[in-house]
């Protein structure tokens, strides 16, 4: 994950400088080798790469700016997006401690909207969704957390496998936990071991329990439209959501 004053943060002016030493040098580059390769060998992240610098010719068409003009502007709206994100966190983080998951869940969407490269908000996010009983989204966003990078990657998989217990996909659960373990082998997964006594039950007993738990959807949980109306309200602006 990037962080602000990162010499190499591609959403920070400061990226501009190198890093202070050859070595950190030549193992970012290394990365950045293996980021390409990867990027090769799939065909719809390529061809959004291509659909992207496309947009980008079209908009400096439009703006008169050159290359460098338009990436300097973009790595200080980034920049300023990212403080946004920043402050709104404390706000966030109050609401859950407070038990008030539905503006958590609406400013963690906000955040990921003013940052979408991060990975902590998705991560966050998925945990608002765990208390509200949204358990598919909690699946979905800690996935986007782990498609962002390592960052907190046990958390995370610790996170999807809880969702994915309550969904009953429990095959999927024993997996992002055991390699939660493996990753942080010193934490205790309650959830694990209460995976592990529902899989030892009966096949009607373990129906009946997943028919419990009672999964919820956006609309269960919000109005239509609120997420993004409250949402916008926080930025300022008009946004589009991304899930």
């Amino acid at each position: 994950m990037y962080k602000r004053g990162d010499p190499w943060n591609p959403y920070d002016p400061a990226s501009i400088a190198f890093p202070p030493s050859q070595a950190e040098y030549i193992a970012r580059m290394q990365e950045r080798i293996a980021s390409i390769k990867e990027l090769m060998d799939n065909p719809e992240e390529l061809a959004a790469v291509r659909q992207m610098a496309l947009d980008d010719a079209a908009e400096r068409e439009r703006t008169g700016e050159t290359e460098a003009e338009q990436q300097l502007r973009e790595k200080r709206e980034w920049a300023a997006a990212a403080e946004r994100s920043e402050n709104f966190k404390e706000e966030d983080n109050e609401a859950f401690k407070n038990g008030d998951y539905k503006t958590a869940y609406v400013i963690y969407t906000a955040c990921m909207c003013l940052t979408h490269y991060e990975p902590l908000y998705p991560l966050n996010r998925a945990a608002a969704a765990l208390k509200l009983k949204m358990y598919e989204k909690a699946v979905q966003d800690a996935t986007s957390a782990l498609d962002k990078g390592n960052y907190k990657r046990a958390k995370a998989l610790f996170r999807r496998a809880q969702g994915r217990c309550f969904l009953g996909e429990w095959e999927k659960a024993e997996e992002d936990y055991t390699e939660a373990l493996i990753l942080q082998p010193e934490d205790r997964l309650d959830g694990f071991e209460e995976l592990k006594r529902l899989r030892s039950l009966p096949v009607d007993d373990q129906n009946t329990w997943i028919s419990e738990q009672g999964p919820l959807t956006l609309l269960d949980v919000f109005e239509e439209g609120e997420v993004k109306r409250r949402a916008e309200e926080l930025v300022g602006h008009e946004i589009k959501l991304l899930r």
